[in-house]
C-alpha cells in the first residue's frame, strides 16, 4: 500500500477526522441549500481540532470542485456584474490575509475567526440592511474585506452576503451570486495559499478525504432549497453556525476535548 493509500486509511480511522467529516457533511447539507456558511461552520471547528492553517488550507480543497454541482446551475441566475467587481476587490487584499494567517498567533487567528463569525451572524439575524451607496468602488471595498477576512480566516462570504441582501435582488439571485462568488474566490485564495506555503500533504489529504462527504451534503441540501421558506433556512444556517463559532471557542478546548 503507497503512502497516500495509507494516509487515507489512517486517516478515516482517525477519531478526530471522523467528527471533522460529520460536520463537513452537515455544513455541505447547509451550502447546498443556502448558498453560502462552509466557512463559518467548517472553520472555527475544524481549526479548534487540527490548528488554523490546516483545517484552512483543508476547507480550501473541499470547497472547490464538489460546489460544481451548485456553479453550474447557479451561473444562469448569478448577475456578474455585481460580482465582479467584488471579486477584484477580493484579489487585491489576499496578500494581507495570507500574511496575517502565516504571522499570526494561532489562539489569536481562531478567536479573530469565532468573533467575526458571531458578529457576522449577529448582524445577519438582526435584519440589518446596507442602504448606503452601491458603486463599484463600494463593490471592491466590499470584496476586500472579504479578501482580508476569506484568506486569514476562510470567511469571505459575509462582507458579500451582508451586502447583496440590501440590495433589490431576489432571494434566487443572492443565492446564486454566493455560489459564484465563493467558488471564484477560492480559487484566487487557493493561489494565495499556494504561494504562501500554507498547503500542505497533511492538509491536502484530509480536504480529499472530507470532500466526497461535502458533495454528499451538498447535493442533499440542494434537493432541499426551494421547499421552505427564506426566514426558515437562513434560521437553520444561522444556529449550525452560531453553535458551531461558540463550541470552537479556545477557552472551551479542554472541555471539548476531555
Amino acid at each position: 500500500m503507497d503512502q497516500i493509500s495509507q494516509t487515507i486509511v489512517s486517516l478515516l480511522f482517525e477519531q478526530a477526522m471522523q467528527f471533522v467529516i460529520a460536520i463537513v457533511l452537515a455544513t455541505g447539507i447547509v451550502r447546498g441549500f443556502s448558498g453560502f456558511g462552509s466557512g463559518m461552520i467548517i472553520g472555527p471547528s475544524a481549526a479548534a481540532i487540527l490548528g488554523p492553517k490546516t483545517a484552512l488550507a483543508m476547507l480550501v480543497i473541499i470547497d472547490s470542485l464538489p460546489t460544481l454541482t451548485l456553479v453550474w446551475p447557479a451561473r444562469k441566475r448569478a448577475e456578474w456584474g455585481e460580482i465582479v467587481p467584488v471579486v477584484v476587490g477580493y484579489a487585491m487584499l489576499v496578500p494581507a490575509g495570507v500574511l496575517f494567517l502565516k504571522s499570526g498567533n494561532p489562539i489569536l487567528l481562531r478567536w479573530f475567526i469565532t468573533i467575526s463569525i458571531l458578529a457576522a451572524v449577529a448582524v445577519l439575524w438582526s435584519g440589518w440592511r446596507y442602504s448606503g451607496p452601491r458603486s463599484k468602488g463600494v463593490s471592491v471595498a466590499v470584496g476586500g474585506l472579504g479578501g482580508f477576512m476569506g484568506s486569514a480566516a476562510q470567511l469571505p462570504g459575509p462582507p458579500a452576503i451582508i451586502y447583496w441582501l440590501a440590495g433589490a435582488l431576489a432571494a434566487s439571485t443572492v443565492r446564486a451570486n454566493m455560489i459564484i462568488y465563493l467558488f471564484l474566490t477560492d480559487i484566487v485564495v487557493a493561489g494565495g495559499y499556494f504561494l504562501g506555503g500554507i498547503f500542505t500533504f497533511e492538509a491536502v489529504m484530509r480536504g480529499l478525504v472530507a470532500a466526497p462527504f461535502y458533495l454528499v451534503g451538498i447535493l442533499i441540501g440542494s434537493k432541499l432549497f426551494g421547499k421552505t421558506s427564506d426566514a426558515t433556512y437562513k434560521t437553520i444556517a444561522f444556529v449550525i453556525i452560531l453553535i458551531s463559532a461558540i463550541t470552537s471557542m479556545p477557552v472551551l478546548d479542554a472541555w471539548l476535548r476531555g
